[in-house]
């Protein structure tokens, strides 16, 4: 066996203390990393949720135009009351509020706003319109 000598034994006792250990410009670094990526999470998982909200709100602005116009449509051919009280009262029945509603002839138009929890999209907006399909066409 060969004897380590002085210069080779401090070289192993300074790779023993400072090898292992981290440089003191990393310390902490992991904390950083750590909380970087819970922030960038909880940014994800936020805007996912503002998306689904945003989804689920169109889906019912969507139904609610959509029974407002053919409400107000069979009220006008039923000639029961004004269509477009009929239409405001079943946009309100399924969470919407009527914007908009125009009778041409025998077709109604409405337009229905749907209030999102979204703070930069305050409302979706859905339209449709209902009325007798044209005969022989």
């Amino acid at each position: 066996m060969t004897r380590m000598g002085g210069y080779g034994r401090m070289c192993a006792v300074w790779l023993r203390r400072h090898a292992m250990r981290p440089r003191r410009e990393d310390e902490g670094s992991a904390t950083v990393v750590g909380i970087a990526l819970v922030v960038a999470a909880a940014v994800l998982v936020g805007a996912l949720a503002a998306a689904g909200n945003i989804v689920l709100r169109q889906s019912q602005a969507r139904t609610a135009a959509d029974m407002a116009a053919l409400g107000a449509a069979s009220a006008l051919w039923r000639g029961d009351g004004t269509p477009c009280a009929v239409a405001a009262w079943l946009s309100d029945a399924n969470a919407g509020s009527l914007r908009r509603c125009d009778v041409d002839g025998d077709d109604v138009s409405v337009s229905v706003h749907v209030p999102t929890d979204v703070p930069f999209v305050d409302h979706v907006t859905a339209s449709a319109r209902a009325g007798p399909r044209p005969c022989g066409g």
